[in-house]
């Protein structure tokens, strides 16, 4: 049989179905209209049947076409979530490289590691009155008016601390505490759980500052909660800074969950911390190899 034989005939059985399903339709109306829905009825179960044998018919070729796939050979590899040796070298360099250019800015205060004595830079003071690190100001202003510029508004509680002040910031507390009725020694181990003993504090390198909504000036964990806060936790490491005290990461600081506090630390580092979940303890254990 030639293909035009095959095409006339296939148009013949086309024509042929096209005028019974009109002649059924016609059909099925009429006992509609006459209210004997039982041509409806059995059109309908009829149609189901259809789609289930057909749906059968599919299930089954797919399956047999399963069968005949071959399975991938066996392998003796462990899947695992901790970077491969050829892995943990890279982000390290590329940890490495980051400080080298801005080891300045990524200097680690903490209890282990004090502040020198001799360490200075140059101060700017913002419209508050309260001062940071030159170096940080054109990113830190650029983060706060992109902030204003989504209607988001803040209030700056705290930005450099010089060591006097950081000591009397923890004498006030103690003796608040004391009032209370702790002994002094109590007094100041109460204090030092939420408030940097001299010379520890990031405060007094002029590259953090405290920060909530407008209008708020007591510093406790419902300040996670305010939008302005939110965003800056989002968006912060686009401008160069960190969230320095994050929730879960307690242990590794050694200082409780602080969301009004951040860090700056420049945008490789920021991008670099935000990419791994690091913080800047972590950052610098990565450049040391433990």
């Amino acid at each position: 049989m030639t293909f035009e034989q095959v095409k006339k005939k296939a148009k013949k059985t086309y024509k042929k179905v096209k005028r019974f399903i009109k002649k059924y339709i016609r059909f099925l109306v009429r006992h509609t209209k006459a209210k004997d829905y039982s041509v409806l009825i059995y059109t309908i179960l009829g149609l189901i049947g259809v789609i289930l044998i057909i749906s059968l018919l599919v299930s089954g070729i797919s399956s047999l076409f399963k069968k005949d796939e071959k399975k991938a050979p066996p392998t003796t590899e462990i899947s695992t979530q901790i970077p491969t040796s050829e892995e943990g070298p890279d982000l390290k360099a590329e940890a490495q490289a980051i400080y080298t250019k801005d080891k300045n800015l990524l200097i680690l205060v903490n209890e282990q590691n004090p502040l020198n004595m001799g360490y200075t830079f140059t101060h700017h003071t913002l419209n508050c009155g309260l001062d940071v690190d030159e170096r940080i100001y054109n990113d830190m202003l650029a983060m706060l008016t992109d902030l204003n510029n989504i209607d988001l508004h803040y209030t700056i509680i705290s930005a450099y601390r010089s060591r006097d002040e950081q000591t009397s910031v923890v004498n006030a507390r103690a003796a608040e505490l004391m009032s209370q009725g702790m002994s002094e020694d109590e007094a100041y181990a109460e204090a030092y759980k939420t408030i940097q003993k001299p010379g520890t504090s990031e405060h007094e390198t002029g590259l953090c500052f405290d920060i909530v909504s407008e209008g708020t000036y007591n510093l406790d964990d419902t300040v996670a909660t305010q939008d302005t806060v939110v965003w800056l936790t989002d968006n912060c490491y686009k401008y160069g800074f960190i969230l320095r005290y994050p929730k879960g990461k307690e242990s590794i600081t050694g200082i409780s969950y602080e969301p009004w506090h951040f860090r700056y630390v420049g945008k490789d580092a920021a991008l670099f911390m935000h990419e791994n979940d690091l913080t800047l303890e972590e950052f610098h254990q990565l450049l040391n190899g433990n």
